[in-house]
């Protein structure tokens, strides 16, 4: 009778587990011992014959669906804007000029608004809501190409040239100074945010943003992502960080 015992406990662990095919034969054994052991008319061996017959009722009933509705697959990452916590600098705010030049990380997009929320990294870690011109992506890893060897640093400013154009300042691993560049004149990682510029072949894409993907050091060229879907290859000349 002990074993028996020590079957319906372990019987009623696994029905709690919800799994009766395997409490199934562990109680027509306990069921067998009590019958030998304490006869057919003893309570003990009316309850665990009883307790058989339900589980033999439930392992033969059809299993009803599963009422857990499955997950939709998550929506792929928009590539032609900053994903959620890229870092960021704030610039050019007019109304709130003491914002500028604070980092912060991206949070999400307001679709409706066209901003960006952002959470500012400074003690009181505001968030606010910026367009997209208001931000430059601080951009980790770019490497300084017209110098031997090359040097990597980090983006942290930008400003305009006269001629159109605009000059990033690096700054640099080790010494921290501070180099002002051309675009062109940097290597800017996979998961850089870029504006196109200055396509003649493909006209309509100049202005429009995308994700740089890989570096195809034998064309010379970024591979970026416009989309899930859509790759091209541009030259270091046509693409600008985003900003």
């Amino acid at each position: 009778p002990e074993l028996a015992t020590s079957l319906k406990n372990l019987v009623g662990l696994l029905v709690r587990q919800k799994n009766c095919q395997q409490a199934l034969p562990l109680l027509e054994r306990a069921a067998a011992i009590f019958q030998k052991t304490l006869g057919p008319d003893h309570e003990h061996t009316k309850a665990t014959t009883a307790g058989v017959q339900h589980l033999q009722r439930l392992t033969s009933a059809p299993q009803a669906p599963s009422t857990v509705r499955p997950q939709p697959p998550p929506a792929p990452p928009q590539l032609d804007r900053f994903q959620p916590g890229t870092r960021i600098i704030v610039q050019r705010l007019q109304a709130r000029q003491e914002l500028n030049g604070q980092a912060g990380r991206v949070e999400t997009f307001l679709d409706s608004k066209g901003r960006y929320k952002v959470r500012l990294e400074a003690e009181n870690a505001k968030l606010i809501s910026v367009q997209p011109h208001n931000l430059l992506q601080m951009v980790e890893n770019a490497t300084l190409l017209n110098h031997d060897p090359p040097i990597a640093g980090t983006i942290v400013d930008s400003r305009d040239e006269d001629d159109g154009t605009f000059q990033f300042a690096l700054r640099t691993q080790g010494t921290q100074e501070m180099v002002w560049v051309t675009c062109d004149k940097l290597r800017l990682p996979n998961g850089t945010l870029v504006r196109i510029t200055g396509l003649r072949t493909k006209p309509a894409l100049n202005g429009s943003s995308a994700t740089i993907d890989s570096w195809d050091d034998a064309a010379g060229r970024y591979v970026v992502a416009r989309s899930a879907t859509e790759k091209i290859k541009l030259r270091p000349v046509n693409v600008t960080i985003m900003q």
